[in-house]
């Protein structure tokens, strides 16, 4: 017989790790193909160094990968100017206006830097999901464009439990777009890396989807019970994360190492913003200067008469909504929107799909803002619209991307 001459294979594809930090056998390195095949979670206890360990990721890995860091705290203004990002302070911005932002960044690879600091928490989560609605309803031909999306406290945007029932609605809004995210994003190029203070307060549905992990100091309980089982570890070796020094952190998963390793996370080049201030004693002023600074009497709440209108505008609105010739049609688009929730469309692909002109839908979609009924943008070739965020809240297990 004569011998059988194997040819050699297609090259194998390059792989790109970056070093964050160091551990007994040497550096961490982590690999940012399996980052966004497993996604990623940091999760430590205040001054664990999360928020550090996020930072020297994002320097290490903004050269290999578009990305864009989710800043709830204000805490990453100096990284963004580091990498070259764009800063949108989401509070000056409306929620379609930040979905189609994310859109268009990840056509052309913009690098974005999403500031969500002078937001109440509900403005808070609304305005991020609108963001991750962008990014995972970008078009397929987009997808190739892949983006590592740096999410710094996640908690408070898919929150464990609500605050109050007031807040269930946006909370489900927020848990089921960030969910979203980590489960659709390997397909459509997205590797969001979380992180959180406590795994308590993260929403599970979101934590069963990452599959790497950098996990720092615990003190309560149910976060050492959750992370003990997440690294496979006996109830003795759990005590060890009580134990953790700031930037101390057990990584465990593909992009990481195959078992857990305890690890210190390497200095950042930028310096981090979110320090605990320095202790200061109180100013030493007597009672009538300080009465003189707070201007007391200028402040003092006055009792308001209720407005017994406000329920007779809605009902006028109402009837004229009822009598408008253009009801029918704004009817059919609300259900369109309704179909894709909670992403957003064109108002060409609305007058495609419903077979109407394009200035039957503008004149819908101007009905429906005046409503609040749909989140849109003024009339323009690019204008997007969908579903009100209080009516997307209440929709949030709808995954079509667009309409057919």
């Amino acid at each position: 017989m004569s011998n059988v001459v194997k040819l050699p294979g297609p090259p194998a594809p390059p792989r790109c790790a970056v070093p964050i930090g160091q551990t007994a056998f040497g550096a961490l390195e982590l690999d940012l193909a399996r980052v966004l095949a497993g996604r990623m979670l940091v999760q430590g206890g205040s001054g664990a160094g999360k928020s550090q360990t996020m930072r020297r990721i994002v320097e290490e890995a903004f050269d290999y990968v578009q990305t864009m860091i989710v800043d709830p705290e204000g805490e990453f203004g100096n990284l963004a100017a580091h990498i070259g990002a764009t800063t949108i302070k989401a509070a000056e911005i409306a929620a379609d206006g930040l979905t189609a932002a994310a859109t268009r960044a990840r056509h052309h690879r913009i690098a974005l830097h999403l500031d969500l600091t002078d937001l109440d928490p509900e403005q808070r989560i609304i305005k991020a999901s609108a963001f991750f609605a962008g990014l995972v309803g970008a078009p397929r031909e987009d997808w190739k464009h892949t983006v590592l999306v740096a999410i710094d406290e996640g908690h408070l945007l898919a929150p464990h439990q609500a605050g109050s029932a007031q807040d269930a609605e946006t909370r489900r809004l927020g848990v089921a777009t960030l969910t979203d995210l980590c489960a659709r994003g390997r397909k459509r190029g997205i590797a969001p890396i979380i992180a959180t203070q406590r795994l308590a307060k993260l929403s599970s549905s979101v934590v069963s989807e990452l599959q790497n992990f950098l996990i720092g100091i615990n003190v309560f309980d149910r976060d050492i019970l959750r992370a003990a089982d997440i690294l496979g570890f006996s109830r003795s070796e759990a005590e060890k994360l009580r134990t953790l020094r700031a930037g101390e952190f057990y990584a465990f998963g593909p992009a990481l190492t195959r078992t857990p390793l305890l690890a210190k996370i390497d200095q950042t080049i930028t310096e981090h913003l979110g320090a605990t201030p320095d202790l200061h004693g109180a100013a030493d002023l007597d009672h009538a200067e300080a009465q003189k600074l707070l201007d007391l009497e200028h402040l003092r709440e006055t009792p308001s008469r209720r407005d017994e209108s406000l329920k007779a505008r809605g009902s006028r609105a109402l009837d004229a909504f009822l009598l408008d010739p253009i009801a029918p049609t704004a009817t059919a688009v609300c259900l369109a929107l309704k179909g894709i929730t909670p992403n957003a469309t064109t108002a060409n692909e609305l007058a495609k799909h419903l077979c109407i002109t394009r200035e039957a839908v503008d004149q819908a979609l101007d009905v429906l803002s005046a409503l609040s009924a749909v989140d849109t943008m003024p009339r323009g070739d690019d204008r997007m619209a969908r579903l009100h965020t209080r009516l997307r809240a209440r929709l949030s297990d709808v995954h079509v991307v667009g309409l057919s």
